[in-house]
C-alpha cells in the first residue's frame, strides 16, 4: 500500500479519519515486523504506538519520494536500532528501509480491533492534552508580551525554514538565538505535558530520561 492511497494533505493537517485509515492498514503489519525482533509483547505494543506517534509528529517533513509504508517502517526500524544500542545488543536488521520487503507476507486485514481502538484512543487523548498545553504556552507568551518569541516558535514549527531564514524574516542578527528559542519552547512544552500526565500513561517517552 503506497502513499498515493492516502491523502497526504489530510495527514499533514492531522485529520483523524485519514490517520485512522493509516493505523488500520499498518497496525498489524508493524506489530508483526517489530515482533520478529522483540519478544516482549508489551514492548512491541509500545514500539507500534511510538512509531505512529513519530509518524504524526514528523509528517510535515514527509519526503514524497517515498510512500507511507516506507515512512512507517523507517521510523520503526530507527526505534529498534536505538533500543538495541541502549541495551548494548547486536543490531541485526536489514539495510533496506523498503516497507514492501518487510510487509509483503503480513495481512493488513487482520489487525486486532483492541489494538486499533487502543492506539486511536491514546492518540486522541494525547492530541487533546497537547492542544491544551500549546494553548497555555501561547497564552503565557502573549501575556508576557513576547511577540517576537511567539513568532519565532510559530515559524520554527510551521514552516520548513532554516534558522537563518527565520532570523532574516524577523530581523534577528544572531541565527543561533533561533535554536535557543526553539529548544526552550520544546522543554517548556515537555514540562507542561509532564505536569498534565503525572501517571505517565500518555507521554511515557517524556519520562525516560528522568
Amino acid at each position: 500500500m503506497g502513499s498515493e492511497e492516502f491523502d497526504l494533505d489530510r495527514l499533514k493537517a492531522l485529520d483523524d479519519a485519514e490517520w485512522t485509515r493509516v493505523v488500520e492498514a499498518y497496525n498489524n503489519r508493524l506489530y508483526c515486523y517489530i515482533r520478529r525482533q522483540v519478544q516482549d509483547d508489551g514492548l512491541v505494543e509500545e514500539f507500534v504506538q511510538d512509531t505512529f506517534h513519530g509518524a504524526i509528529r514528523g509528517i510535515s517533513r514527509f519526503d514524497d519520494r517515498y510512500n507511507v509504508e516506507q515512512y512507517l517502517v523507517g521510523i520503526a526500524r530507527n526505534k529498534l536500532i536505538d533500543h538495541f544500542r541502549k541495551k548494548k545488543l547486536e543490531v541485526n536488521l536489514p539495510d533496506s528501509d523498503d516497507g514492501e520487503a518487510y510487509f509483503s507476507t503480513v495481512d493488513s486485514g487482520h489487525a486486532r480491533p483492541s489494538q486499533i481502538e487502543s492506539t486511536r484512543e491514546l492518540a486522541s487523548r494525547q492530541r487533546a492534552m497537547l492542544v491544551e498545553a500549546l494553548r497555555e504556552m501561547v497564552s503565557d507568551l502573549k501575556a508576557q508580551g513576547e511577540w517576537r518569541k511567539l513568532k519565532t516558535i510559530e515559524l520554527c514549527f510551521l514552516k520548513p525554514w532554516r534558522h537563518r531564514e527565520i532570523a532574516d524574516r524577523l530581523g534577528i542578527d544572531d541565527e543561533k538565538s533561533i535554536a535557543g528559542v526553539k529548544f526552550r519552547a520544546i522543554k517548556d512544552l515537555q514540562e507542561r505535558l509532564k505536569a498534565k500526565d503525572p501517571g505517565r500513561d500518555l507521554f511515557a517517552g517524556l519520562w525516560r530520561d528522568t
